[in-house]
């Protein structure tokens, strides 16, 4: 396992403990998807911050079409 994918997978597992225990509502995929987009953009902020929208837009579509 490289260095990075190993930081990645800790970074995760910080990301999902926080999760769970203070904000158990939000789902784990979209945390994931969030971290993600973050990560595989990273060299391009712009474009982190506009997949980080989508993802965020997405979700906010899916709850609100479960809501009706």
């Amino acid at each position: 396992m490289t260095t990075t994918r190993k930081n990645l997978d800790e970074l995760m597992e910080v990301l999902e403990e926080i999760r769970s225990k203070e904000y158990p509502d939000v789902p784990k995929e979209l945390v994931e998807n969030i971290a993600m987009n973050q990560y595989e953009n990273q060299d391009d902020r712009g474009k982190a911050r506009t997949e980080t929208m989508r993802t965020i837009a997405a979700y906010v579509n899916k709850i609100g079409e479960e809501e009706v």
